[in-house]
């Protein structure tokens, strides 16, 4: 009987796959057709090709065994491009090999796991697709890549990369009925970098809302390779309760895996690998009931919020939306290498986060930072927080006290060349749901301290990593092009001329003379202009134009641009002398660097707000570096103060400036504006090595450099000189510092807040050579008083 009951369920099996039809369509006309008619076990293919502003609607009703399949001809061969997205409802669907590239989506999701408010899509599947650099014009314009709504779906072996303008990569909703307790399943995806947001907004996955936290939403994400996800402070943040963050590896990201609202989550079994990269991170506890266990953090260089593990102060009686207590959380068998304060305790406290830690068991775990002098930091007390069979080791040795263990750390290597550290201590300790370690090895009674069980036993997980994670066909275009050198002579729009040709990555070489164009240079694309070999002076380029506002360069997005050997002269002489020598475009999607070297440039003199660089609002520059150069006789210099909302957003991650001479500039030298107080943001950062700052906003209650927001200046080797100025520059936060420089008839530093006026500060006349360019003479008190033993000054 029940082999007759076996081949009838076989021969209904093979009635239905045999009737399973697969549907090719070439056109949106075609398809719209065929989406209508699909049954259990039908797939819908798309022909090779570019699907331009293909806005599909895919829904069907599968079964478990039989799901509807929308795919395409071969991986790799089909794109959506222009306007296209996706949104899908139904029951057991799979959306396989889907690339969206060059373009972006016309609505604010590219991929939507629903229709309306109504019809969601559930126990459905995408997979092996991928969305790279498929961004709006507008960077301040927010999306979202994916959205996951209804129950039971899953992303998997995608490949999502390069994402620059606002909106969270991935999110899931777990919003009420039908979305709630959804168990979504996020596995080996490859998430690319993300390059910095420059404002909040900027996280790769978010699983819930403020205003939802308190709801299940039980989705896991495993074994994921997150890769330089920098967009913000948050990488992955958890907004709801039960959650499970496990086995996935974080390479050089600079930002956490922060429970920022919600309960009872769980971080196990992640490798946080920063290799000493600046602001890469670990975990931040918010909250309560939480498990973080079996992770390794290796390298990690995060500070403040970003640290490697950050256990935050509370609010009393706090909304959803600020900062509940730490209670309940137990953090257990993870190992801490050569990462930076590696355990920041009570972090936030101030005058609204009074409430400490409570409840918090840190046990079983390991440290071994070598180098560094302190381990522990704590801002409050930590009366609430119990250790127990902790394994510290700093350059002073093992930490000692109750709840840390006293026994030698060996280090060795282990897959990837990564450090592995083990003790032969081990514990007794019972925590029930720590049965094997990051690599799944089964734990005994005896459990050795750390996130690895040196216990002999095989490995049975496999680590997160590129070769693993994402769609195996798929190889992302190449950023970086190599280009060719175009040599020009100076005449009429030559220089101009040789842009609009130029190609991404080419070097335009400019022989000696003067280059006059008719109109503002638009920088496109990656490119260099510099002075030929052999120039004996400076090429001198210039803009005559009839506007209102005259540009010499305005300069695009996703783009490097590198002026070298040249002067830029804003024509004072002409009838509408140029306003800015340089420019953002005033739309602009992508992040920017621009390199200025050995330039000199003069002469912007509008008291209309004229300036050597103007940042208009919602562009962004990474790094914006001046070395070897001469800024002169000029209204303003570098206005970065266009972000004037509330939003802690700001114009430049890294500024730079290197031996180089600001002289007779009527007001600022750099002005530099952060606004509000949005903790998602840790930027921008300014460096200033080896220059002078001459005649610099020469009024009373003035500052030379003005900002609003730096989280990191390094100021040293410097000298501000000759002028009526207040001061130098306001110092106003922990990471604010200058030292071995020279303050001389220049006002004085102002800091506050934490911020440091360091050793080898000089206030007497630098004494330059008569007739000399910044020159010191023999008598100068700065000779030799540089942090790198040199000159103070020019070098």
């Amino acid at each position: 009987m029940k082999k007759i009951i076996f081949t009838s369920i076989f021969l209904c099996l093979q009635f239905f796959l045999l009737n399973a039809t697969t549907y090719k369509v070439a056109t949106m006309v075609e398809y719209n057709e065929k989406v209508k008619i699909l049954q259990p076990g039908d797939s819908l293919v798309l022909s090779k090709g570019v699907w331009k502003d293909a806005q599909l609607v895919f829904f069907g009703e599968g079964t478990e065994s039989q799901p509807i399949t929308l795919t395409v001809e071969e991986y790799g061969k089909t794109t959506m491009e222009g306007l296209s997205n996706l949104q899908m409802y139904g029951n057991y669907l799979v959306v396989d090999g889907l690339v969206f590239i060059n373009g972006n989506t016309p609505t604010k999701e590219v991929i939507d796991f629903r229709r309306g408010t109504s019809k969601t899509a559930n126990h459905s599947v995408l997979r092996n697709c991928v969305i790279d650099r498929y961004n709006k014009a507008d960077r301040s314009e927010q999306d979202a890549w994916v959205n996951l709504w209804g129950r039971h779906n899953t992303v998997e072996y995608c490949y999502f990369g390069g994402k620059t303008n606002q909106g969270v990569t991935l999110i899931v909703w777990p919003n009420g009925e039908g979305h709630n307790q959804n168990y979504h399943r996020v596995y080996r995806n490859y998430f690319a970098a993300r390059p910095r947001l420059g404002a909040n907004g900027g996280e790769t996955i978010r699983i819930g809302t403020s205003h939802v936290c308190e709801q299940n939403s039980n989705t896991i994400v495993e074994g994921n390779y997150f890769e330089h996800c920098n967009g913000e402070t948050e990488i992955v943040s958890i907004k709801s309760c039960e959650n499970r963050i496990i086995d996935n590896t974080f390479y050089e990201c600079e930002g956490s895996v922060v429970l920022r609202h919600g309960n009872r989550n769980e971080v196990s079994g992640n490798y946080f690998i920063g290799n000493m990269k600046p602001s890469t991170g670990g975990v931040r506890v918010i909250n309560e009931g939480h498990k973080i266990f079996n992770n390794y953090f290796y390298g990690l260089r995060g500070k403040d919020f970003r640290g490697p593990l950050v256990i935050m102060n509370g609010v009393p009686n706090s909304p959803a939306n600020r900062y509940l207590q730490v209670k309940n959380v137990e953090i257990s068998f993870n190992t801490w290498i050569d990462c930076e304060l590696p355990w920041q305790l009570c972090v936030g406290s101030d005058e609204e986060r009074t409430l400490p830690p409570q409840d918090v068991k840190i046990s079983n775990n390991i440290v071994y930072c070598p180098t560094e002098p302190l381990l522990i930091k704590a801002f409050d007390k930590i009366d609430g927080i119990q250790f127990f069979d902790n394994l510290l080791y700093s350059e002073k040795g093992n930490e000692v006290g109750d709840g840390f263990a006293q026994g030698e750390a060996r280090l060795g290597r282990g897959v990837a060349g990564m450090p592995l550290v083990f003790s032969k201590l081990t514990t007794k300790s019972d925590i029930p749901y720590v049965t094997a370690d990051i690599d799944g090895r089964i734990r005994g009674t005896q459990k050795w301290l750390g996130a690895i069980e040196m216990n002999g036993a095989q490995a049975t997980k496999t680590q997160a990593v590129k070769t693993n994670c994402g769609p195996g066909w798929y190889v992302p275009a190449p950023t970086e092009l190599a280009g060719k050198i175009v040599k020009i002579s100076p005449e009429s729009d030559a220089l101009l001329k040789a842009i609009r040709k130029s190609k991404a990555g080419d070097i335009i070489e400019l022989e000696e003379g003067e280059y006059v164009n008719s109109r503002k240079m638009l920088i496109p694309h990656t490119l260099t202009i510099r002075a030929a070999e052999g120039a004996k002076k400076r090429p001198v380029v210039r803009v005559e134009s009839e506007g209102s506002t005259v540009i010499v360069f305005e300069i695009g997005s996703a783009l490097t641009f590198t002026v070298d050997g040249i002067a830029i002269d804003a024509g004072l002489k002409q009838k509408v002398p140029a306003k800015y020598a340089f420019a953002t475009s005033k739309e602009s999607s992508d992040a920017y660097n621009i390199f200025i070297n050995n330039c000199e440039i003069y002469d912007f003199k509008q008291t209309n707000g004229g300036c050597i660089y103007k940042a208009y609002k919602n562009s962004f520059a990474e790094t914006l570096k001046v070395t070897n150069s001469i800024l002169r006789d000029s209204y303003r210099g570098f206005a970065l103060n266009d972000e004037k909302d509330e939003k802690g957003l700001y114009s430049a991650e890294f500024i730079i400036f290197e031996n180089t001479v600001f002289r007779n500039i009527d007001q600022w030298a750099l002005d530099f504006l952060r606004g509000g107080n949005d903790e998602s943001t840790l930027g921008g950062n300014l460096y200033i090595n080896h220059c002078v700052f001459d005649n610099v906003y020469s009024k009373e209650n003035q500052t030379m450099i003005r900002q609003s927001g730096l989280v990191t200046i390094d100021i040293e080797n410097t000298i501000f000189y000759n002028s009526m100025a207040k001061s130098p520059i306001r110092l106003t936060g922990p990471y604010n510092k200058i030292s071995f420089s020279n303050v001389y008839d220049a006002g004085k530093i102002s800091a506050s807040g934490g911020a440091r006026i360091g050793e080898g500060m000089i206030y007497s006349d630098p004494k330059f050579e008569k007739k000399t360019f910044y020159q010191l003479s023999s008598k100068s008190p700065l000779i030799g008083k540089a942090s790198d033993s040199s000159n103070i000054g020019l070098k």
